[in-house]
């Protein structure tokens, strides 16, 4: 038994034995294969560090190019980058090179050197506003590759070129590039995404596709080219193993999305081989000292293993720094799957909020990020951007996403800066995406604190410069210093720049002393002394010196046109901070103006003296001059009344007194609304409201009011239009009236009987289209007026002397109120007047057209048709015959009644007799009348004889019709009054007559409450009111008024006219109590103003209290049937 029992265990060794060989070549084989895929993890973690590191040093060198382009695009004035800024950034920029091109594609060198660069992909994705790297193979500027970072340039909002900072390929990139493995140098290359090399670590050249190389070389088998070539394709990362017989054992190849390259990096085999061996070798040693050293061997692999575990351990912390440091700028990470609509925060970082989970659905991420945004328009900006349909539309195109966001954060306002990065694609749609928040807000701030200092500084530079250089004829700069001016001074004079320097003799550049003492020839003798004492560079040194660094220098000089002018020159000085000289620059400013104004100063106060004096005095004498022009009226109104009571039985003559008391009773209104309207004028409240009207009808209504007065006074009225050819014009036409009536008025007033007035309407010829110029002159051979009230006759106040000693009425404001009225209409107005000869005075305004061709349009059935106009006025004869050209008869005139007959007498033997006559009624040698028969005895009965006059026809007719006359046409005569009455003369078109307005209103039906304290306006109204139709219910005070609206059905009344002064509640607080009455109807019920309140204000308080309309006592029935019509009907 003892004896088997070493055999046993000898059985046992020897079967022992070859089981541990055979483990230990299994172990061996296993030990290899996981020291290979080991070594492939360590490969694979050591180009993910190149990695990092080429991209930290790629994303430095384009960040610093895109702060170059940013602070060059904020301090470019002009959209312009020259080569002397680019030499400026070159001097401190850590870029081997920087180099600009412009929209066109033209390369700009800091050396000043350009070429043409429009088809590199710098320029064709810089000038799309894309920032990436480029290798540059053949660059234009120097003879080796460059590595350039590129971005565009703007300059407000719009790109203007790209800026391009660039490093010496071969250097930048060997020295990026080189690294070690385990102490051996590994081989890294940097590569395009199709795989051609572009640099590498060592110094070999490599051409082509760099797998084909390598494999070629024998550095790696074709296999795993092949699977090389695969994640060039499809982006990502990859580590391989190489087939035995390889160069290299093991190769790795990693993206750098941002940049568009690729890492290709290759590692030794001796590195695995030695790894092998070493962790073989206690295998070879347990397998020579068999079953002995196989403890020690186990032991080994344990002190092996723990070996390993620290260095796994160290190097896990190594990289545990690199995530610290990255979480340290970057501290939330959430990896979203939009497969699942999932996010989830990567291991290390979470929500800094509580509201947040650490994972969930995209939504919620997505509306929680939206929610800290603090401003409505930040919210919805940020619900697009993180849209994941846009998101992916948007991640198509780029690798990444940038949005900046102002969000809240415990009460208080911070910047965020979130980044969406592409991680993966499927079908070319982003599927898992990386959304980095990155606290930029003390970045922020201290951009915003920058962007406004410069702001700042450039606001106030601005207004500097213009509050130095604004009124200024001449502004240079020179160096005091150097003595020197670089550049030529000039000045502007009719548009285009005159040089100051060559009347002086001197052309740019030149000495400014030699300059300043040319420049005394055109100064005068009296400021030569003081020119002399300042105008010179040795004085201006002295005073910078002294710390004034402004002097001024006053003088009196030559103009170009020979007249004297007023100079103040600004020398301002200022120290070059790069070369200490000091630069000059004089601002020249013309101040006759301001000299004279001080010179006039004293006088003008004078003048305002007496001006105030003399307004004073005119108030006394208009006060003067309306208690008696008032009373003289109302004297007569009383005197007249009385009569008119004393003889009530006399119709005959109580009528006459009436009509009288009626006649004092306007001119008595006229006064008082003279003074309001120059009230109104002098208030500013009165405004030209411009509509169509018509000169015609404007001239003939004119006539109708001044006729009286003229007949009443003997007078002779004509008036006469010359080249009139646009009638229908767009004015305030009751303004013109009020201008033609008071200056006929005053003719009237001061020609004596027997006297004649002349009214001109003239138009003038004018190149402003849709525009015509009008001149209207005023005569009379009346008394004429004083060279010294002449220049005041438009002032308030103002009248003739002999005008009040004569009994001549009048406020004294009708010509002022005049004048107003004509400038407001961009018009003037001037007076010719002698004592005893008369006065003329003439308007001119620009007035707008209607149409032009309006009147124009001819007169078919008399075109061709022969016409005599006779007339003893050549200009009157000569603008009707223009007028009858254009409507296409044949015109012709004499000035003699006794032509006109012979004329007639021998256009009909002759067989071309005349169609029409037009005479004139009033002619020196043969009338108007005699003419007409004798033309009738002629022509026989059927000829068209009209008559022109300025006479009323009524006053004539019985006469003219017993001569044979056809038609009347009133003077003055425009085209549209010729046009009608040749037209009725010959029986082409008929008449309508036309009957006032309100004689044919018809309120049959219609309720109104008449609300007036005063008993005789109160029945004066009903009676009016009564005889349109309407039923009419009273009351004397708006207390009564409201009272009865209380009582009233709904909708009885159908309007209400409310008096405004009333002694218990006047009118607003009536209007103001019905409108709030628990009704129905108060809020539509008409109500309306009827008060003798008649301004601007006085309108403008009615609409504002509640009321619909205003109508001013004393009442124009026109005015206010249509105001009711308008409401009622």
């Amino acid at each position: 038994m003892k004896s088997t029992k070493p055999v046993h265990e000898m059985t046992y060794i020897l079967l022992l034995l070859p089981a541990i060989i055979i483990v230990f070549y299994w172990f061996s084989s296993q030990n290899t294969s996981r020291m290979e895929e080991r070594n492939q993890y360590y490969a694979l973690d050591c180009a993910r560090q190149k990695t990092m590191q080429i991209d930290g040093e790629l994303n430095n060198a384009m960040n610093l190019i895109k702060t170059y382009a940013h602070f060059i695009g904020d301090s470019l004035s002009t959209p312009k980058v020259t080569a002397r800024m680019l030499d400026g950034l070159d001097d401190n920029s850590l870029f081997d090179a920087l180099m600009f091109t412009d929209a066109n594609g033209v390369d700009y060198a800091s050396d000043g050197r350009t070429s043409d660069v429009t088809g590199r992909r710098f320029y064709t994705e810089g000038i799309r506003g894309q920032s990436n790297t480029d290798i540059v193979f053949d660059p234009h500027f120097f003879d080796e590759a460059m590595v350039c970072f590129y971005t565009p340039v703007y300059f407000n909002g719009e790109i203007i070129g790209v800026l391009r900072g660039a490093y010496l390929a071969e250097e930048y990139l060997k020295n990026m590039l080189a690294t070690t493995y385990f102490g051996e140098t590994a081989d890294v290359f940097l590569c395009a995404p199709d795989g051609t090399a572009i640099a590498s670590s060592d110094d070999k050249a490599y051409s082509g596709n760099l797998l084909n190389t390598l494999s070629q070389n024998g550095v790696i088998d074709e296999k795993t080219a092949g699977l090389v070539q695969d994640v060039f394709e499809n982006g990502g990362e990859g580590s391989f193993l190489c087939a035995p017989g390889s160069q290299t054992d093991n190769i790795c190849i990693i993206h750098l999305p941002e940049h568009n390259f690729a890492l290709v990096q290759t590692f030794p085999e001796t590195i695995t081989k030695r790894m092998v061996n070493a962790e073989n070798l206690a295998g070879i040693q347990l397998e020579a000292i068999l079953i002995g050293l196989f403890t020690i061997y186990v032991i080994a692999l344990l002190i092996r293993a723990s070996q390993n575990k620290k260095l796994l351990e160290q190097e896990n912390r190594e990289m545990g720094y690199i995530i610290n440091g990255i979480i340290t700028l970057f501290s939330r990470f959430a990896l979203v799957d939009f497969e699942t609509d999932t996010y989830q925060y990567l291991s290390g970082t979470r929500p800094q909020d509580e509201e947040i989970a650490c994972s969930g659905s995209y939504q919620d991420l997505s509306d929680y990020l939206c929610s800290i945004i603090t401003d409505e328009d930040g919210k919805e900006e940020c619900a697009r951007f993180m849209d994941k349909t846009s998101v992916q539309d948007a991640l198509e195109t780029q690798d990444d996403l940038r949005i900046e966001c102002h969000v809240s954060r415990g009460g208080r306002m911070e910047w965020e800066h979130m980044n969406i990065i592409c991680l993966e694609r499927k079908y070319g749609r982003a599927s898992k995406v990386l959304i980095i928040r990155q606290n930029i807000t003390e970045v922020k701030e201290q951009q915003l604190r920058i962007q406004a200092q410069m702001s700042h500084a450039n606001r106030k530079e601005r207004q500097y410069r213009i509050a130095i250089t604004s009124n200024s004829f001449c502004t240079f700069e020179f160096n005091l210093t150097q003595d020197w001016i670089e550049h030529d001074i000039t000045r502007t004079v009719n548009g285009g720049q005159v040089s100051l320097l060559g009347p002086a003799g001197l052309s740019a550049p030149c000495r400014a002393s030699e300059c300043f003492e040319k420049w005394k020839e055109f100064v005068l003798p009296e400021s030569i002394e003081d020119y002399s004492q300042i105008v010179n560079t040795a004085y201006l040194l002295e005073q910078f010196e002294l710390g004034n660094a402004q002097v001024d220098a006053e003088y009196w000089g030559a103009a170009p046109q020979g007249v004297p002018m007023c100079i103040r020159q600004s020398f301002i000085m200022t120290q070059d901070s790069a070369t200490n000289d000091i630069l000059v620059m004089v601002v020249s400013k013309e101040i006759t103006e301001q000299m004279h104004k001080q010179r006039e100063q004293t006088q003008a106060l004078q003048d305002a003296l007496m001006q105030a004096q003399h307004a004073n005095r005119a108030k006394t004498t208009f006060l003067s001059n309306m208690s008696h022009d008032i009373r003289t009226p109302m004297n007569a109104i009383i005197g007249f009344a009385t009569i008119a009571m004393n003889h009530i039985d006399s119709k005959d003559q109580v009528s006459d007194c009436l009509q009288k008391v009626l006649s004092s009773s306007n001119h008595l209104l006229s006064l008082i609304n003279d003074i309001l309207d120059m009230s109104r004028i002098e208030s500013g409240k009165v405004q030209i409201k411009e509509q169509e009207c018509n000169i015609s009808d404007l001239m003939h209504n004119l006539v109708n009011i001044i006729q009286p007065q003229v007949k009443a006074k003997q007078l002779e009225l004509f008036i006469d239009t010359f080249e009139v050819t646009n009638e229908d014009i767009i004015a305030d036409a009751l303004k013109l009236n009020q201008v033609f009536i008071n200056l006929l008025s005053n003719a009237v007033k001061y020609t004596p009987a027997g006297g004649t007035i002349t009214f001109q309407i003239i138009q003038k010829a004018t190149f402003r289209h849709g525009y015509g110029d009008f001149i209207f002159r005023i005569k009379d051979n009346g008394i004429g007026m004083s060279p010294e009230f002449a220049s005041h006759i438009f002032e308030p106040f103002e009248r003739e002397v002999t005008a009040t000693q004569s009994g001549i009425q009048g406020t004294g404001l009708g010509m002022a109120i005049t004048k107003n009225i004509v400038e407001m209409m961009n018009g003037t107005i001037s007076v010719e007047t002698a004592p005893g000869k008369g006065s003329e005075f003439t308007v001119t305004v620009t007035l707008k057209l209607q149409d032009t061709e309006k009147n124009t349009a001819q007169i078919k059935e008399l075109e061709g048709m022969r016409v005599l106009v006779v007339d003893d006025d050549y200009n009157t004869c000569d603008s009707v015959s223009k007028m009858l050209k254009q409507i296409g008869m044949r015109p012709e005139w004499t000035t003699s009644g006794r032509e006109a007959g012979y004329r007639t007498q021998s256009a009909l033997e002759e067989g071309d007799a005349f169609h029409t006559f037009i005479i004139d009624w009033q002619m020196p040698e043969l009338s108007g009348l005699e003419t007409a028969k004798k033309i009738r005895h002629i022509a026989g009965e059927h000829v068209p004889i009209i008559i022109l006059t300025a006479y009323d026809w009524s006053d004539i007719e019985a006469e003219a019709k017993e001569a044979g006359i056809t038609a009347f046409c009133a003077k003055p005569l425009f085209m549209s009054d010729l046009k009608s009455v040749l037209l009725a003369a010959n029986n082409l078109a008929g008449k309508t007559e036309k009957r006032a307005e309100w004689t044919l209103a018809d309120f049959t039906g219609k309720r109104i409450l008449l609300v007036e304290d005063i008993e005789l306006n109160r029945e004066i109204a009903e009676i009016i009111l009564t005889e349109a139709g309407f039923e009419v219910e009273s009351a004397p005070d708006g207390t009564d008024a409201v009272t009865m609206m209380e009582k009233a059905e709904e909708y009885y009344y159908d309007a209400i006219l409310m008096d405004v002064q009333m002694p218990i509640m006047n009118g607003y607080e009536a209007t103001r109590a019905i409108r709030n009455l628990h009704r129905k109807d108060v809020s539509t019920l008409p109500i309306i103003a009827m008060t003798a309140n008649a301004l601007e204000e006085d309108k403008e308080a009615a609409l504002k209290n509640g009321m619909n309309a205003h109508i001013a006592k004393p009442i124009d029935m026109d005015i206010f049937i249509g105001v009711l019509k308008e409401f009622l009907q």
